[in-house]
């Protein structure tokens, strides 16, 4: 049997390839780079803990029970929220801002066993934790909000996981002029105006 001329094999080899390479174009990227769905971008890490000592109606300290941090304590401010100050270095307390401590106190007792989802950046300025605190399937942030006791704030993305939720909450409250939405102008887009509270806590005429 003759053996076929160089030239020609090589074309013969050339087609084959290809060939093999036209059938392979059409598959689809590999599973390892496609990017994250939204739902996984938004899953946090969330830790069992025991509360500490509540500092305010929006900080609290807890002492975590499992993971990297186990045994500490840390000072933790609630996501996305805020509520009246209470205990605050530089400012006077604020209308329902030891009502709002004093609930939280009742609330989260000392020793209650809570699950932290931390946030992501999970500290702030003050190396604070950023979290949502959930006590028997219950987020406590939002909880803080239905009662009155709390306001939609500090909005910083992409720490916003629970914002809808949120918003709708306190919207609700709003309607029913629950707590810190008892008196109309209190509450505002930086915080609380005590201008119209009177000194001993009565709404200023």
């Amino acid at each position: 049997m003759k053996q076929l001329p160089n030239a020609l094999l090589s074309a013969v080899v050339l087609f084959i390839l290809m060939g093999v390479l036209l059938q392979g174009g059409g598959e689809e990227a590999p599973s390892e780079i496609i990017p994250p769905s939204k739902e996984n971008s938004l899953q946090l890490r969330k830790v069992k803990a025991s509360i500490a000592r509540i500092v305010d109606g929006d900080t609290v300290i807890v002492r975590f029970s499992e993971g990297d941090l186990k045994g500490k304590e840390e000072r933790i401010r609630l996501l996305l929220i805020d509520t009246p100050e209470s205990v605050h270095p530089s400012k006077e307390p604020e209308w329902l801002g030891k009502e709002s401590s004093e609930y939280a106190k009742k609330y989260l007792k000392e020793g209650r066993k809570v699950t932290v989802e931390i946030g992501n950046p999970e500290r702030d300025n003050y190396d604070r934790l950023l979290a949502y605190i959930w006590v028997d399937g219950v987020n406590f942030n939002q909880h803080m909000i239905e009662k009155g006791y709390a306001r939609v704030a500090y909005v910083y993305p992409p720490n916003t996981k629970y914002l809808e939720e949120f918003k709708k909450a306190e919207e609700k409250a709003k309607k029913k002029k629950v707590g810190i939405w008892g008196v109309a102008g209190y509450v505002t887009e930086k915080g609380f105006d005590m201008s119209v509270i009177q000194p001993k806590g009565e709404v200023a005429k």
